[in-house]
């Protein structure tokens, strides 16, 4: 079975829906303080990663400044995610919508968990390297998991009957 066009196409939009989510972790520290568009734009993004993120100055990178628009870690996640996504097809083929072993995924989460946990519980406190470790792998592993079961979904919502393959 080849690469089917909505295969590439779904590639592409979590592909470009994840570089306008890194860019604008960027753009708001960039244009925080101008007026018009640029702070408008800024304060928006700010808003926006706010419903996810405490955005906390001290766990945060800057810029000059003015923090990023998410924590260190979040920074991690979906830098991680957007370089998982990049690395994609390189290891995976888009016509693969067989997701990998939960194993990595839960390797994944167990090392975040335990981060935070630790840092919670006044066992470890966490530093931006064990923040920006755990979010990293954490950020790589999803688009395994997203972008074939994206592809599954889609397959199975679109494709005729009897048309995907058993196991």
């Amino acid at each position: 079975m080849g690469i089917k066009r909505y295969q590439k196409i779904i590639y592409i939009i979590i592909l470009a829906v994840s570089v306008i989510w890194c860019a604008g972790i960027l753009i708001a520290p960039l244009w925080t303080g101008e007026s018009g568009f640029r702070g408008s734009t800024s304060d928006l993004f700010y808003s926006f990663y706010a419903k996810s993120c405490h955005q906390l100055d001290s766990r945060s990178f800057h810029l000059g400044e003015h923090k990023f628009g998410v924590c260190s870690r979040c920074t991690s996640i979906y830098f991680g995610f957007l370089l998982g996504v990049l690395v994609y097809p390189f290891i995976r083929k888009l016509n693969n919508i067989d997701l990998p072993s939960l194993l990595f995924l839960f390797i994944g989460v167990a090392l975040l968990v335990i981060d935070v946990g630790l840092d919670l519980l006044d066992i470890f406190k966490n530093t931006y390297v064990t923040r920006e470790v755990s979010g990293l792998i954490i950020g790589v592993i999803l688009p395994f998991y997203i972008i074939p079961g994206t592809i599954r979904v889609f397959f199975e919502f679109f494709s005729p009957p009897n048309v995907i393959p058993k196991k």
